[in-house]
């Protein structure tokens, strides 16, 4: 099976499509973010960051899967890849979006024990199933990095945050050629969920390793300026 293949059974075409983007929105946002830190910290700058490393990473991390969550699932079909095709000269028509209805296909478990086999609503049903994990697997970084990042959020905080990001997707999708889905509800908000519990087998394994995530830059310079840190 050559590289071509197997990149197209494990639908990863679209993840390689879209990297320029998320490297460059995360390029932007860091430099960005150090300006605008080096600015209020002044001479604590270099200190700061330093202590803050671990969240700085997870939230670089958090913003390029947002980027790219972003890229796959609110704009139109093929979209990046009729994007790149321009972009190289092999096609002179910019992608354009189609509007469509507002539908909602059948969650495909209920219908796996009569149609089991068969074909449901054009798709097989291992298509239906691989479709479902990769929306399982894609909203899992959130329900990971965001407790990770921020303290306050808390299990039902992170799952509604998935749950809202999954349906102002799905509510998006119906006007940019896209349809809406039930299954893909379920399984972003099902992601966040595992997400979340991954990050408390890593708390309980690695607890330092968390509450260092944890520690952000404004944390460490709101410290620094309170009454009982203050040189003597």
């Amino acid at each position: 099976m050559d590289i071509v293949r197997i990149i197209s059974v494990l639908g990863l075409g679209t993840v390689i499509e879209i990297l320029p983007a998320a490297a460059a929105a995360a390029a932007i946002y860091w430099l960005i973010r150090r300006k605008k830190q080096k600015r209020i910290f002044g001479s604590d700058f270099k200190e700061i960051r330093k202590g803050s490393r671990l969240n700085e990473t997870v939230r670089l991390l958090l913003l390029c899967w947002a980027v790219g969550a972003a890229c796959m699932t609110l704009t139109p079909p093929n979209f990046w890849y009729n994007m790149w095709r321009m972009l190289t000269f092999q096609s002179f028509s910019f992608p354009a979006a189609e509007f469509h209805t507002w539908t909602f296909t059948p969650v495909w478990w209920t219908h796996f024990v009569t149609y089991s086999g068969h074909y449901l609503s054009g798709y097989s049903l291992y298509g239906r199933i691989i479709d479902s994990v990769e929306n399982i697997v894609l909203f899992v970084p959130l329900g990971l990095g965001a407790p990770l990042v921020w303290k306050k959020a808390s299990f039902p905080k992170t799952v509604l945050a998935a749950l809202i990001f999954t349906l102002t997707v799905e509510f998006v999708q119906a006007f940019i050629g896209r349809d809406g889905n039930v299954d893909d509800v379920i399984c972003n908000t099902l992601g966040g969920v595992i997400g979340y519990l991954i990050y408390l087998l890593i708390k309980a394994v690695f607890p330092k390793f968390t509450e260092k995530c944890k520690i952000s830059a404004s944390e460490l310079w709101t410290n620094r300026l309170k009454p009982d840190n203050a040189p003597q």
